[in-house]
């Protein structure tokens, strides 16, 4: 019987894929006149080390404000942050899913990103626990049980009573070697009502379409 569901955050929860996505398209709102496509390169240089607590937000951002001669600003910063595309459709599940079941996110992301999102997005009233890479100092796909294990301990439930949504498969291996249920949400196409009907074969209980 399921007892805990977790979602992805970038690609699920919202309607970019990556996180690294968003970023650069935020900046590039900011400050006129940057290409994205060369934000998101200069980002994606030190994304796994972000990811996994390496390096601090603090430092990509320097990082890339000396390279596009962007004043480093922690309002800016922090504006760049704060925003991310919400999949309201997602939401609107998860909302119903809470009143039945533990919900949670893992997600492979930055420690500062995570803990302003958890705030601007209110997070934490309708997740728990939120369990991040670079405070775990593990990823999704690092070989390792780590990140999950924390997740379930955390929602105190076992590998066979939890299901985990991605929108990348290769995320959902180590998961599914434990035991968990996967499920593999496409984002280009975002159906959620295809997530309700696998959801429903699993047992789960969802409003009606």
């Amino acid at each position: 019987m399921i007892k805990a569901i977790f979602f992805d955050f970038d690609g699920v929860l919202t309607t970019d894929a990556k996180g690294s996505l968003t970023m650069s398209k935020n900046l590039c709102e900011i400050v006129p006149g940057l290409s994205a496509q060369d934000v998101l390169a200069c980002y994606r240089q030190d994304i796994e080390a972000l990811n996994l607590g390496r390096v601090s937000m603090r430092e990509v951002w320097e990082k890339l404000c000396a390279a596009f001669s962007i004043p480093a600003s922690d309002d800016l910063l922090r504006e760049m942050m704060r925003k991310a595309p919400k999949n309201d459709a997602m939401f609107d599940l998860a909302e119903f899913l809470s009143k039945h079941y533990r919900l949670g996110i893992i997600t492979d992301n930055g420690r500062e990103r995570m803990d302003v999102l958890t705030t601007e997005m209110r997070l934490s009233g309708l997740f728990d626990p939120i369990v991040v890479s670079a405070i775990e100092h593990a990823s999704k796909c690092d070989g390792t049980t780590r990140i999950f294990d924390a997740a379930l301990d955390r929602a105190g439930c076992k590998a066979e009573e939890a299901l985990f949504i991605d929108n990348q498969e290769r995320n959902l291996v180590t998961p599914a070697k434990m035991g968990m249920k996967t499920y593999v949400h496409n984002d280009a196409v975002n159906d959620v009502t295809a997530l309700r009907s696998a959801l429903r074969q699993w047992g789960v209980e969802t409003e009606n379409e």
